[in-house]
């Protein structure tokens, strides 16, 4: 396991078994970032077509994450399915819906506002349990694309 990924992680499972959901939350949204990015390396490492390659590494080191997230979503959807052989099939959701899901929620937990937020237990406790799976999906994408040139 990445060694930042678990430090964000133990973090969050610390915080919420002290109660502190949105200190979890927020710990949780900038693992699964993490998770992201270096999903991101691995797509920008198997693209075979070098013009697209530079896109994508300007891409990366220019722009907010939505932007990213976007164009990974795409790159995974176009690929014939010959080429996602090996690559699990809920790539698309896990990768995509889920790490949105969870930086939308740092977002909103990480930006000063008028009134605290508040995350209830059951909401944080969720999140904790996706994660494993996400990150479990995106550590076999990254295997699959340090094996094929997409």
């Amino acid at each position: 396991m990445d060694a930042t990924v678990l430090a964000y992680l133990t973090e969050a499972v610390e915080t919420f078994v002290k109660g502190r959901y949105v200190a979890s939350g927020l710990m949780l949204g900038v693992a699964a970032e993490r998770v992201f990015l270096l999903t991101c390396d691995a797509v920008a490492s198997a693209i075979a077509d070098p013009a697209e390659r530079k896109e994508f590494e300007t891409l990366l080191s220019r722009f907010p994450m939505k932007p990213k997230l976007d164009w990974v979503h795409r790159k995974i959807e176009a690929l014939p399915k010959n080429l996602r052989a090996g690559m699990p099939e809920n790539t698309g959701i896990m990768l995509m819906a889920v790490y949105d899901l969870l930086r939308l929620q740092r977002n909103e937990l990480g930006h000063p506002r008028e009134t605290p937020p508040q995350v209830d237990r059951e909401d944080a406790f969720v999140n904790l349990q996706i994660f494993p799976r996400f990150y479990e999906t995106a550590e076999r994408v990254r295997v699959f694309l340090a094996m094929n040139r997409i």
